[in-house]
């Protein structure tokens, strides 16, 4: 598997940079693909390894383009090893509150953008080959005011899933990366009083996603890797942990309201809650 050649779909996201340094440094070719020519242009300059690092403009909702862009990979490189499908988007926002259109666009990048790409490299692909998605822990413990966002990371999970028994008798494997908050400078704008100690470094999530393509993750079909950081259910997941909310002279931390103590809830330490 080493200097196996992978699409990568939303190249230019917030994973982008840290995921093609880490694919790069191992040796891989790879096609970047994004909607943006200049910020793709910027990436595989920022990556250094001119032949190995190409880019082609595409809309990840498109199956002509995505088409186009698996073609161009396979005439390119000689063959493609690969997907790693970055494209994703987040929108929050309780029920009453998020337009249907929201949820439309969510199920469209967070979901049918995955299928568009997978169907457009599935093709190409032989034994060995790895396709690489990412989902979010809400899809099993769901959040107020994140139900759009939750329901389309479910359905690509899901279907995630059903595509690992489709192909694993061709030995491709088809697994995904489950991710709460990567610490980035555009996420430390939109969340400034965000506890970092609890988000995980974008290399991180490179790791695992360097891992599922390699070899070393041989034997896994339909699987959900963890890259969850510190964060709890209770926690920055809904609006922001209590610790940073403290270090802020602007909120001020709200004290915890009186519980009773659990009778038979052995899991209440383990899970780092008071008692």
């Amino acid at each position: 598997m080493t200097g196996g050649t992978f699409l990568v779909t939303g190249a230019t996201g917030r994973l982008g940079p840290a995921t093609v340094a880490a694919l790069a440094a191992r040796g891989d070719r790879l096609l970047l693909t994004g909607r943006d020519p200049a910020r793709l242009a910027r990436l595989a300059d920022e990556v250094g390894v001119p032949g190995r690092v190409e880019t082609f403009v595409a809309d990840p909702s498109d199956p002509t383009d995505a088409q186009r862009a698996a073609a161009h990979a396979v005439e390119r490189f000689d063959g493609l090893t690969g997907l790693v499908h970055l494209v994703g988007h987040f929108v929050p926002g309780p029920l009453m509150l998020t337009d249907v259109g929201d949820y439309r666009t969510l199920m469209d990048d967070n979901f049918l953008s995955a299928v568009v790409a997978t169907q457009a490299v599935l093709p190409h692909l032989g034994a060995g080959g790895r396709l690489v998605y990412f989902t979010s822990p809400l899809v099993a413990e769901p959040l107020a005011g994140l139900s759009a966002y939750a329901a389309s990371k479910a359905a690509l999970t899901t279907w995630v899933r059903s595509v690992a028994h489709e192909v694993k008798g061709r030995g491709i494997h088809a697994n995904a990366v489950s991710l709460t908050i990567a610490d980035t400078p555009a996420m430390r704008e939109e969340r400034p009083g965000i506890d970092l100690d609890h988000t995980v470094r974008p290399e991180h999530v490179a790791y695992a996603v360097r891992f599922l393509t390699g070899p070393e993750s041989e034997g896994m079909y339909g699987a959900v890797v963890p890259v969850h950081g510190r964060f709890g259910f209770s926690s920055a997941l809904a609006g922001g942990p209590p610790a940073a909310a403290a270090r802020r002279p602007d909120v001020a931390p709200a004290a915890p309201a009186a519980r009773p103590a659990p009778v038979g809830r052995p899991d209440a330490a383990l899970a780092g809650r008071p008692a």
